[in-house]
């Protein structure tokens, strides 16, 4: 599938230069979303938004990027979840897009791939969950939410197990599955809000989870028990008010846990934090964004925005440093709209990925 749909893009690229509609998917007055794409570490962009139609190709400027994901074992292949505007995909690191129209005008809540089966993918749009054994080809519902009040705000995959899915609710139910979705039990109930859950990409079993501002959690065995990470969190004014959980990807148990603080980083599994020395003060701007190159630790990326009332957009800047946080360098973004996901490519040196949105 991929194959063909390479050489289809390749046949309409040309016309990418020729002009190219744009899809007015939402209110754009605050400049164009979708996703901008670095082939120089940040020093200057381009849109990565090109999207062909039977009617020609047109532009994603328009669409509301909730998070931006790279497939494990192809980096070449990224995954856009939008804000009300379905999933889209691009298996040519962002030289255009295609959408799985099963999705269309849906909110993607949560999104998992297969580590080991890269045509293995699982979805929710709040209230199911849905998935594909052949690349998006066909879907299967796996699991309906009943009450009218909840709704499924993350999927992950287990690293070592592809049979375990975990699953997380707005309320703070954690769902295991261990037949790849069949069947689901509830593992635990932290009746709290949950923000995020991830699978530890390096140790079958564990799972991270996150609530919006009241703690964060690890298991690791396969939901059955959990320690509360939050302790070293308390040391830092507003430090478990969270926006985002990376992973290393270089070095194993270093976790990265973004909140309206700053940015903490463990080497520990989660027991421990150390403060990240930012070129922002700590509490000043919103960090949605986060990147760290697994070549070179030394080399990291992030984003600071500004709020104002009712959560609008006053400005963000793009940040970057290749000495490990002792100096940074600042650059203007290419769209004055809100940048909630940097994604770095895992092969190509420099290459980058923005996703923005506005909030309405």
């Amino acid at each position: 599938m991929r194959s063909k749909l390479l050489t289809f893009f390749i046949l309409i690229g040309s016309l990418v230069f020729l002009g190219a509609g744009c899809i007015q998917t939402s209110n754009t007055a605050n400049g164009p979303m979708g996703v901008f794409k670095s082939i120089d570490k940040g020093e200057t962009w381009a849109t990565s938004m090109a999207y062909p139609t039977l009617g020609g190709v047109k532009s994603l400027t328009g669409v509301k990027v909730f998070r931006l994901y790279q497939d494990p074992t192809d980096p070449n292949a990224i995954y856009m979840a939008t804000r009300g505007q379905g999933l889209f995909y691009s298996y040519d690191s962002g030289a255009s897009w295609r959408t799985f129209s099963y999705f269309a005008n849906k909110f993607i809540y949560g999104f998992a791939i297969d580590t080991k089966d890269k045509c293995k993918i699982y979805v929710s749009e709040g209230s199911h969950i849905y998935k594909t054994i052949d690349c998006g080809r066909t879907w299967d519902l796996k699991y309906t939410e009943e009450r009218p009040s909840e709704r499924l705000v993350s999927l992950a995959v287990d690293s070592g197990n592809s049979n375990i899915i975990y699953g997380a609710s707005y309320g703070g139910d954690i769902m295991v599955s261990r037949d790849a979705g069949s069947s689901w039990s509830v593992v635990k109930r932290f009746n709290t809000v949950l923000s995020d859950m991830q699978a530890d990409p390096n140790q079958s079993g564990r799972v991270y989870v996150a609530s919006y501002r009241k703690g964060f959690f690890r298991s690791d065995d396969v939901g059955a028990s959990w320690k509360n990470l939050s302790a070293g969190l308390y040391e830092y004014s507003n430090g478990l008010y969270f926006n985002r959980l990376i992973f290393n990807p270089a070095q194993k148990n270093s976790l990265f846990w973004v909140c309206k603080y700053g940015i903490l980083r463990s080497n520990d599994l989660g027991e421990t934090w150390s403060e990240m020395k930012l070129l922002t003060p700590p509490g000043s701007v919103s960090i949605f964004g986060f990147a760290i190159n697994p070549d070179n630790q030394k080399e990291m990326y992030y984003t600071g925005t500004i709020l104002g009332d009712q959560n609008k957009h006053v400005r963000s800047t793009f940040y970057k440093t290749n000495d490990g946080g002792v100096n940074w360098v600042t650059k203007k973004l290419p769209t004055n709209t809100i940048p909630v996901s940097v994604l770095l490519h895992k092969e190509r040196e420099g290459l980058l990925f923005l996703g923005f949105m506005v909030l309405d």
